[in-house]
Order: C-alpha cells, then structure tokens, then sequence
C-alpha cells in the first residue's frame, strides 16, 4: 500500500507540473511573456472572485514559489490590482484587472479544448469526476492526519 500512496503522490505532482507546462506553452502561442505558468495558474483560480492574500495561500494556489511575488509581479504587470480593506487597514482584496480576466478567458478556452478531446479518449465526463472526486478524499483524509493527529 506504501508504494501506492507514494506513487499516487508523485503522479498528481507530475500531472501538475506538465499541466503547468501546457499552461506555460498556450502564452508562448499568444505571445505573452510577462507572466509565469504558476502566476497563470493563480489567476484561474482567482477568475472574478475577490480573495485576500490569505485565501492564495490556504487554497494553495502556488508550489514551490513565493506567493506574495507573484501576487506583486501579477500587480505590477497589470494583470492584477490589490484594494486596501475599508474596515482592516493590515488586509487587502486581490481581483482581476480586465487584462487579467481576458487572459484568464483565453487560458480556459485553451484548457477546455484540450479537456474536450481528452474526455473523448477515456471514458468520458463521469471518469474524470470519480478521479477528482477520489482525489479529494486522499487529500481529506491526509488533512485530517495534519489537524487531528488521526
């Protein structure tokens, strides 16, 4: 069972990281250059929702890199503003610019064409959310061992 769990691990880790690529690979065909696969990443996860800094952190939309970089680098490249919270002068709300939110709609429809063809290669739609589905329960329960010591 060990090498089970690790090879699990380690496959969802190089899923990742190729996805990363992909993700890396559809800005070389648009051209972009001012903006890394992982902060890519981040802004398809922020899409239109307004987050804090925190709420990056805890969703874990980052490996293996400075968050708050690439929150300011995202800024600073226009792809991102940051509004300081009216009530919490030490909080502030992450959105996307219009820059942002347009690279984040030419991203998905990339993404979503390659999901289109690969769930005509396997089993279809229902394979893929019993995957993610079990893959949300490892990480459940690897949580669980992190916060109740189980």
């Amino acid at each position: 069972m060990r090498n089970c769990c690790l090879e699990l691990s380690a496959c969802g880790e190089k899923a990742f990281r190729v996805f990363l690529d992909i993700l890396k690979q559809e800005l070389d065909c648009l051209g972009i250059v001012d903006i890394s696969s992982i902060q890519a990443f981040i802004l398809m996860n922020v899409n239109d929702n307004v987050i804090t800094m925190g709420e990056v952190l805890s969703r874990g939309y980052y490996v293996g890199s400075n968050a708050s970089y690439n929150v300011k680098k995202m800024i600073s490249n226009g792809y991102m503003k940051q509004n300081p919270s009216e009530y919490d002068k030490r909080a502030s709300y992450l959105s996307l610019t219009d820059k942002g939110l347009e690279l984040c709609q030419k991203l998905e429809n990339a993404v979503n064409q390659h999901m289109s063809r690969f769930e005509a290669t396997i089993s279809g739609k229902q394979e893929l959310e019993r995957g993610l589905k079990f893959m949300k329960k490892i990480e459940s329960y690897w949580q669980d061992i992190l916060t109740r010591r189980i």
